[in-house]
């Protein structure tokens, strides 16, 4: 049984037609309780949908996953304000139904798309969902709709991570946090473009994967000769760019054992308590060590660049999926009613894989 809570529900008319009456998905439920779980954060809500603005598309959802940036925007500590009673989820897949956003619009109608979720509006954990047209990417009919509600966030991130690496003339990259879903892509396109990589991670059940995978050394945390060891293969390999999911302490730990003139991307913060003042770094080494900090987030690179741009990364993206080179590990695939139980285990056991919500009441 389903505990749904309903608003009122209206008809609503949009300019290319009827759309749906309501829209059920999993909303935020704003929490002080900082030890509450992921699924204390969330509920089940019924709601009228909204009519369609002029660039914006409607989409009946196939599948969403939960990603580490949806955890944290539940504990409030994303880089967007938490918006309560709001859907949650940033990325997924889904069939365009109705358009507003002129021919490029009416075009997608039809289409399997992979989606971003629209900044500031509902997101993507429901049955409908509204976003700009451009953050829509028609998907591959050889991709099936799981691994294409995936394609966006991690795969992009690590296609563009490494890409950065590249730009930067580094012959090796250090990852933190490898066995996440981001680290093992970049840890494979890497190996495509012949830049060795250094993996760093807190289980000793990742080393094996990581290997297999191609990663030249993937060194424990929790070792205590680990930062003389990471040290040592920074300086064999020259990697001169960090791969930063973690933050915090790990930044500073880290530069300190690159060469000079070393660059941290910062794309994630996966520590255990998120400290509102943010990350840390070796002052000494920025000033004198030439050390460089920078952060990327996807959504601002999609933002900034010309469609042309976003649609070559899709393609190129995509084509890897085909290929095989790229694969989303999968831990569950769930519909409304198993969604919140299966969301507190990925909080818990990120590396086990993604747990996918597939929208559905029954």
């Amino acid at each position: 049984m389903i505990n749904v809570t309903k608003t009122n529900a209206t008809q609503v008319n949009a300019t290319t037609g009827t759309l749906p009456t309501t829209n059920l998905g999993f909303a935020l439920k704003l929490n002080d309780d900082a030890n509450a779980p992921s699924s204390a954060r969330i509920e089940l809500l019924e709601k009228p949908l909204a009519q369609l603005k002029p660039g914006q598309v409607l989409v009946k959802m196939l599948a969403a996953p939960v990603n580490p940036s949806d955890l944290v925007y539940l504990l409030g500590k994303y880089g967007l304000e938490p918006n309560n009673g709001a859907y949650v989820g940033f990325e997924g897949c889904g069939v365009i139904i109705k358009a507003n956003a002129g021919l490029y619009g009416k075009w997608l109608v039809g289409k399997r798309v992979a989606l971003s979720a629209q900044p500031g509006i509902d997101g993507l954990w429901a049955e409908y969902a509204i976003t700009k047209a451009n953050y829509c990417l028609p998907v591959r009919k050889d991709i099936s709709d799981i691994q294409a509600a995936t394609i966006i966030v991690n795969p992009c991130t690590s296609v563009c991570l490494v890409e950065r690496a590249k730009a930067l003339k580094s012959k090796a990259i250090v990852i933190n946090a490898a066995a996440s879903q981001v680290g093992k892509g970049a840890i494979r396109y890497a190996k495509m473009l012949g830049i060795k990589t250094i993996a760093t991670v807190r289980s000793k059940a990742n080393i094996k994967v990581l290997q297999q995978l191609g990663a030249e050394q993937v060194l424990l945390t929790s070792d205590e000769n680990y930062p003389e060891q990471l040290k040592s293969y920074c300086y064999q390999y020259q990697a001169k760019v960090l791969l930063d999911a973690v933050a915090d302490t790990d930044t500073a730990m880290a530069l300190k054992a690159m060469p000079k003139g070393s660059t941290a991307i910062v794309y994630g913060r996966l520590t255990e308590i998120h400290d509102p003042i943010g990350g840390k770094f070796g002052v000494a080494d920025m000033i004198f060590r030439e050390m460089k900090i920078e952060g990327f987030w996807l959504a601002n690179y999609i933002a900034k660049a010309n469609p042309l741009q976003v649609l070559l990364l899709s393609t190129k993206v995509q084509k890897l999926f085909a290929q095989g080179v790229f694969q989303t590990d999968i831990y569950a695939s769930v519909n409304f009613n198993n969604f919140a139980e299966a969301m507190d285990h990925y909080a818990a056991h990120k590396s086990d894989g993604k747990v996918i919500l597939l929208p559905s009441r029954e």
